[in-house]
């Protein structure tokens, strides 16, 4: 996978004239993860996943330019947490559709949104950057990762079935699923020993998000986690890390060969 910035004007020219070329950009955000993570996870798990995604892409004849992530995003629910930096879905709908505008000029026509954050009001941001970006260039717009749409590849049994957690259907924000990534990429980010100590959190936070709420008051007294911190082992992020860039690619692919899944 080549990396856009570090190319010159004349690579990226050659390149985006190259048959079947995605370019591969990934979302996250700068919002707080708990006590024990730093809040640059969801910036670095798009980047996590767009490295485990693209070589079954290039396999399949897709190759693909890693363009320089956006780690800012909107985080409705984390707001009030320090830390968090959320962008409005106007700010953020503006911004993206406009680096794919530039990169479309260049002549580049299909783009992959490697996202990690699950904020609705990020995901709704989303729908509308496919919808406006499509419009304005006539290129088309894939996502990976979270989407407006149901997401089968991210939240898949096979993927819930690697976690040790006790109640892995509630497992969500921070939790173990999250942490177990960090320490599989960013070790030396998470505060290990402090993770190790936080006692489980289980909420039914499908039920809690559709009426619209924050972090603190799905859980008033909490530290801004949602299920087994502690239940987390680097191992278990490796696994699902691959896991999920298989079944990423394997839906891209289905989807820019017009065969559904």
């Amino acid at each position: 996978m080549l990396a856009l910035a570090r190319c010159t004007t004349d690579e990226v020219a050659r390149i985006a004239r190259r048959k079947n070329v995605l370019v591969l950009l990934p979302l996250g955000a700068i919002e707080q993860h708990g006590p024990h993570l730093p809040l640059a996870v969801d910036w670095l798990g798009a980047e996590a996943l767009a490295r485990h995604v693209a070589p079954h892409l290039e396999r399949a004849g897709f190759p693909c330019v890693l363009a320089p992530s956006l780690p800012y995003g909107a985080s409705p629910l984390a707001a009030g947490w320090s830390g968090t930096v959320s962008l409005s879905g106007r700010t953020l709908r503006r911004v993206v559709v406009e680096i794919l505008d530039a990169l479309a000029g260049h002549g580049f026509r299909r783009f992959v949104l490697v996202n990690y954050q699950a904020d609705p009001g990020h995901l709704a941001a989303m729908a509308t950057i496919r919808r406006d970006a499509e419009r304005r260039r006539g290129v088309r717009v894939l996502f990976a990762g979270f989407a407006p749409a149901p997401t089968p590849a991210m939240l898949s049994p096979r993927v819930t079935a690697l976690l040790r957690s006790r109640r892995p259907e509630r497992e969500w924000h921070a939790g173990e699923l999250e942490t177990a990534m960090m320490l599989a990429e960013h070790p030396a980010l998470v505060r290990r020993a402090l993770a190790r100590r936080l006692p489980a959190v289980w909420i039914d936070w499908r039920a809690r998000l559709t009426r619209g709420t924050t972090f603190r008051r799905m859980h008033p007294s909490g530290r801004g986690y949602f299920g087994s911190p502690a239940a987390a082992r680097a191992a278990t992020g490796r696994a699902a890390l691959r896991l999920r860039g298989r079944l990423i690619a394997a839906e891209l692919i289905a989807a820019l060969q017009g065969r559904r899944r």
